[in-house]
């Protein structure tokens, strides 16, 4: 808003005026090109902010996103790397599955392809996908503990691991299930279906969510334990 050059032009037009008018003495004519130099100046901006402060936000608003949508990709890339040394494929292959399909998402709502009207049901799908994402994070969190572990503990530990892994597929897979139902409503404009998408959707947070709460307690009590 401020560094627009309509605005800063006349302002540093008539502030020069005005210093010139000041320094050489009685100069009225400098002195009033100086006012209304910097008169100019401040209306434009008021204006700018009165008429333009819309515009303003959703660029903010979408600089902020952009800068989110970068972060987030910088950790996926790292978390794509950690989970390629866990021994094994399903953490990975599910990580990559769920950014494909949600990235096909973003990628049909900054082309138009699919109505504000449903964007509540987009992020719920997001919603999902993160709850996926933290899941598999602490997957390779725990497979990070058991390598410090050994016996039965270890065992135990895997075990409940790969029960945490199973879980994971599952819901990628309904992801993938809800993200097609989602293009099929959009395309048939079908409300009842998109009712039903939302109801799925609303259960698979709940469910992940509680998934995710469930291993990081699992997660609390291990590290703890080997602490002791």
């Amino acid at each position: 808003l401020f560094a627009s050059p309509y605005n800063l032009i006349p302002l540093a037009g008539g502030l020069t005026s005005l210093m010139a008018g000041w320094a050489i003495g009685d100069q009225p004519t400098l002195m009033m090109a100086g006012l209304a130099g910097v008169l100019m100046g401040i209306g434009v901006t008021a204006s700018r902010l009165i008429w333009g402060i819309e515009s303003l936000t959703e660029k903010a608003y979408e600089y902020q996103v952009d800068q989110h949508q970068r972060e987030q990709e910088l950790r996926l890339d790292d978390l794509d790397r950690r989970l390629s040394k866990d021994q094994d494929p399903r953490t990975q292959a599910c990580l990559r599955e769920l950014r494909l399909l949600y990235g096909n998402l973003k990628r049909s709502a900054a082309e138009g392809k699919i109505s504000k009207s449903r964007y509540e049901v987009m992020e719920g799908i997001g919603k999902v996908v993160d709850e996926c994402v933290k899941q598999l994070e602490h997957s390779y969190s725990l497979w990070e503990t058991t390598r410090k572990m050994q016996g039965s503990a270890r065992e135990s530990m895997l075990s409940q691991r790969d029960e945490l892994i199973r879980d994971v597929v599952h819901t990628v897979e309904d992801v993938g299930k809800m993200v097609e139902s989602f293009f099929v409503s959009e395309t048939r404009q079908t409300s009842s279906q998109l009712a039903s998408l939302r109801d799925e959707l609303n259960e698979s947070i709940a469910a992940a969510r509680r998934a995710e709460e469930r291993t990081a307690e699992l997660e609390r009590s291990v590290k703890k334990g080997l602490r002791e």
